[in-house]
């Protein structure tokens, strides 16, 4: 059995890996930036793909050891991947936008950005899609890199709150390496996620929403 962090831990290796296999083909490309450009439109998807199925193999893992821990009707998490294909694309046509000028230094960053973001979205899918249908889990929780998360993040995760409603999304900015747990009914459960931390899971916010978000950082995490 591994445990959050562990398995934490693993998805950063994964993560570390994938980025490496983007800067490579960048290397393997060749011809004008166009060129380069169109080779890279086909493959990174793919690449994508191999690094999405092991993010989610390990979601699965952790949810199925923690479940195993909690007594009561049974239930197999299922992985999950979503396509998102046409945003891969779109990820990689700006990816490799400053090979027109030959910088491949920042196409580099950019796709390794890209694709470590878009493998590690399975992982928090697979905790949280399953957590909806499982009857015995009351929530998720944000695993953080603590103190050398943003304070965003560090927000986010604070007090091992517990994000009980269905409703709740996972916010993430680009390079986050956050992770999610589930929580279940019996289990060591922690306090619910307060008002500003849901507000900051949403998908959209108001402008006034914004304003509030701000003011709770700058107040309570400041740099």
């Amino acid at each position: 059995m591994v445990t959050p962090l562990e398995s934490k831990a693993q998805l950063t290796l994964l993560a570390d890996d994938s980025e490496d296999t983007a800067r490579w083909m960048l290397r393997r490309s060749s011809g004008q930036w166009e060129s380069r450009r169109l080779q890279l439109l086909d493959t990174v998807p793919e690449v994508v793909a191999y690094y999405s199925e092991g993010s989610a193999a390990l979601a699965t893992d952790l949810y199925d050891d923690e479940r195993s821990k909690v007594k009561g009707s049974r239930f197999a998490a299922s992985p999950v991947i979503l396509d998102r294909t046409v945003r891969i694309r779109r990820g990689a046509a700006w990816a490799s936008e400053p090979l027109s000028v030959d910088d491949d230094a920042a196409a580099a960053a950019r796709l390794a950005q890209l694709v470590r973001s878009e493998m590690s979205r399975p992982y928090r899918d697979t905790i949280i899609t399953n957590r909806k249908q499982d009857p015995v889990c009351i929530g998720w929780k944000r695993i953080a890199r603590g103190p050398a998360s943003c304070k965003f993040c560090r927000m986010l995760a604070d007090r091992g709150a517990v994000y009980k409603e269905a409703t709740a999304t996972f916010a993430a900015h680009d390079d986050c390496l956050c992770t999610a747990a589930p929580v279940f009914k019996g289990g060591d459960v922690g306090p619910e996620a307060n008002t500003a931390q849901y507000v900051a899971s949403k998908r959209r916010r108001t402008a006034k929403e914004k304003a509030f978000l701000r003011d709770y950082l700058e107040g309570n995490y400041p740099d």
